[in-house]
């Protein structure tokens, strides 16, 4: 049995092909998928409380070991589909002056969409924050709100043709994704 800590979104991506794997190579292994609600995994390992930690972790990885999944992902503003921002391209003013939905598995009241805006002087008005990627997308499918998902996980949610897609109106660093775990003696 593995517990692995991962958020939503990461899980819509790996677990259903993860499982697929597993009962065709280790059909006897059991997997425990837990929110990961931390960009610092290492008290969760460490403990013994997760196996893995899967997730965006820029602090830590140096400090915690191997690397054995390194993926980039690409996020984009998500909208419902009738949004007044739904048409055309969205611009850098348009996207500061409207309502957001900040995704934060901690709970901060920024993320890195907010720190490369701070960088050019510009900052957006968040109004809701949530712990999940797929509350966001019910959340912002009915209001008129605006959030930042990962593009693969619109796919995952089956939200996909309730919602509008738009290319974020400015550079932000890339977000890599990796699995790291407990360095063991």
């Amino acid at each position: 049995a593995f517990v692995v800590a991962m958020a939503d979104a990461t899980a819509a991506k790996l677990v259903p092909g993860l499982v697929r794997i597993l009962e065709t190579e280790a059909p006897n292994v059991s997997l425990r998928v837990l929110p990961l609600t931390t960009r610092d995994p290492r008290d969760l390992l460490e403990s013994g409380h997760a196996d893995m930690a899967i997730g965006h972790f820029p602090g830590v990885l140096a400090e915690l070991g191997p690397t054995h999944l390194h993926e980039s992902l690409e996020y984009v503003v998500v909208m419902r589909k009738d949004h007044p921002l739904a048409r055309g391209a969205l611009d850098l003013d348009a996207y500061c002056n409207a309502r957001h939905l900040l995704v934060s598995f901690s709970g901060r009241p920024f993320g890195f969409v907010d720190e490369a805006l701070a960088a050019v002087s510009r900052q957006r008005r968040v109004v809701l924050t949530v712990n999940q990627f797929f509350t966001a997308g019910q959340v912002v499918a009915t209001t008129d709100l605006l959030t930042v998902l990962p593009r693969h996980f619109l796919g995952a949610t089956g939200m996909a043709r309730a919602l509008v897609v738009r290319e974020l109106p400015l550079p932000v660093p890339a977000v890599h994704v990796d699995a790291l775990w407990h360095r063991q003696a």
